[in-house]
C-alpha cells in the first residue's frame, strides 16, 4: 500500500502547546470583544437585551455543537470501510477533541491533524485516518465550492463586501479547486511520480535542498496511500456514500443557522435569510486566519460581514459576543473537556494494548470455527465406518 505514514506513539499535542494556545486565542479574542463592546454598544443594544428570548440562544446552542454529532455519524460510515470498529461514543471524543485542537491552533489546522491521530490512537492504520479525514474533507470542499457562486452573488447584491472580502473568498476558492484536482489526480494516477514532477518544475535553489527532495517523496507515497485507501471507500456503495454526503450537508447547515437563529432570538427575524449568507462568507474566511482560533481578526471580521446586513453596529456588536460564545467559547468547554478524556484514555489504553485486546477478541471466533471444523471431520470419519 505504499509508505505508511509515521505517526509517533506519543502525543504531538504536548501540554505546554496546548496552554499556549489556549492563552493566546482567549486574550486576543477577550481583549477584542471587549474593544468592540465598548465602541459598537448602543441603545439599540439595550433594546435587543431585553427582548431577547432564551429559547432561541439554546436552539442556538444546539446548532453549534449538534453539527458535530452529524460528522460522527460521517466518521463511522467511513471507519467501517476499513474493517476496524470504533464506538460512537469514541467517534464523538475524537471529534469535539478535534474541534478544540483546531480552535487552539492558527488556520485552524490543528483540527484535521488532531482528529486524523485520535483516530490513529483508536486503532486506525496511519493511511486509513488520513483517507477517512480526507475523504470528508474532499465532500465538504465540494460542497462549499458548489456554493461559493451563490454566496460571491448573492453577496455582492444584498452586502457590501470590500474588494480584499472578495479576494479572500476567490483564492478560497482556488484552494478548493487544487485539493480537488490533486485528489482525483491521487485516484486516477497513483502510479504517477508526483515528486519527479514538482521536482523538475521546482526553482533551483529548492532543487538542492535535502530536505525539500525528502519532502517530494514523502509526498508522493502517501498521495499513493491515501488513493489506495479513499478506492477502499469508494466500494462502500452508492447509499453509505450518500448518507456520507447527506450527513456533510447537515454538518454545514446546522453551523450556519446557530447565528441567525441566535439573531432571532433578538428579534431581527426579518434578517435571518441575509445572516445565512453571512455566516456562509464567515466560515469560509476563518481558515485564513492565521491566529489560534481566529481571535482578534476573526472578531473584527465578524462584526464588518454583519454590519453590511444589519441597521446597526449595536446589534452587530452583541451578535459578535454570541458568535464567538456560540463558535469559540462553547466549543473550548465541551471541546477540552473531550480532550482531556481523550488524553487520558490513550494513557489508560494505549495504542498497542487497543490492537493486542482486539486480536483476542478475534480469536475465540477462530478456536471455534476451528472446533466446529475438527467436530465435523470427526462425525465424516466415524460415519465412513459405519455400515
Amino acid at each position: 500500500m505504499g509508505e505508511e505514514m509515521e505517526m509517533k506513539g506519543r502525543s504531538p499535542f504536548d501540554r505546554s502547546r496546548v496552554r499556549r494556545g489556549i492563552i493566546i486565542a482567549v486574550a486576543l479574542s477577550a481583549s477584542t470583544l471587549m474593544i468592540i463592546s465598548l465602541l459598537s454598544i448602543n441603545r439599540d443594544t439595550f433594546t435587543a437585551i431585553q427582548n431577547v428570548s432564551p429559547f432561541f440562544f439554546v436552539l442556538a446552542a444546539v446548532c453549534s455543537l449538534g453539527r458535530w454529532l452529524w460528522s460522527v455519524l460521517r466518521t463511522r460510515i467511513l471507519v467501517a470501510s476499513t474493517g476496524k470498529r470504533i464506538s460512537f461514543v469514541d467517534l464523538a471524543k475524537i471529534a469535539f477533541s478535534g474541534y478544540f485542537t483546531g480552535i487552539i491552533t492558527p488556520l485552524r489546522a490543528g483540527g484535521v491533524t488532531g482528529e486524523a491521530f485520535f483516530l490513529y490512537e483508536y486503532g486506525l492504520e496511519a493511511g486509513e485516518s488520513v483517507a477517512v479525514i480526507g475523504f470528508s474533507a474532499v465532500v465538504s470542499t465540494i460542497l462549499l465550492i458548489l456554493t461559493f457562486p451563490v454566496a460571491i452573488a448573492l453577496g455582492g447584491r444584498y452586502m457590501n463586501l470590500s474588494f480584499t472580502i472578495r479576494g479572500i473568498l476567490l483564492t478560497a476558492l482556488a484552494f478548493g479547486l487544487a485539493f480537488l484536482f490533486s485528489v482525483l489526480l491521487a485516484l486516477l494516477r497513483p502510479q504517477l511520480e508526483i515528486d519527479a514532477k514538482l521536482l523538475k518544475h521546482s526553482p533551483n535553489f529548492l532543487k538542492r535542498r535535502e530536505g525539500y527532495v525528502h519532502f517530494l517523496k514523502r509526498l508522493a507515497a502517501e498521495t499513493q496511500t491515501f488513493a489506495e485507501s479513499v478506492r477502499e471507500i469508494m466500494r462502500l456503495g452508492h447509499r453509505k456514500l450518500m448518507l456520507v454526503v447527506l450527513f456533510s450537508v447537515l454538518f454545514w447547515l446546522f453551523g450556519f443557522l446557530a447565528v441567525p437563529m441566535a439573531l432571532v432570538g433578538l428579534g431581527y427575524s426579518s434578517y435571518f435569510w441575509k445572516a445565512i449568507l453571512a455566516q456562509m462568507i464567515v466560515q469560509v474566511l476563518l481558515p485564513f486566519i492565521p491566529t489560534p482560533g481566529g481571535s482578534g481578526v476573526g472578531e473584527v471580521g465578524f462584526l464588518y460581514v454583519y454590519s453590511s446586513i444589519l441597521p446597526g453596529n449595536g446589534i452587530a456588536g452583541l451578535l459578535t459576543l454570541i458568535w464567538r460564545f456560540l463558535d469559540f467559547y462553547l466549543g473550548l468547554l465541551v471541546g477540552g473537556i473531550s480532550f482531556m478524556i481523550v488524553m487520558r484514555d490513550l494513557t489508560r489504553h494505549p495504542r498497542h494494548e487497543r490492537l493486542e485486546e482486539s486480536d483476542r477478541k478475534e480469536e475465540p471466533t477462530d478456536n471455534t470455527e476451528d472446533r466446529e471444523q475438527r467436530e465435523q471431520t470427526a462425525t465424516e470419519e466415524v460415519s465412513s465406518l459405519l455400515p
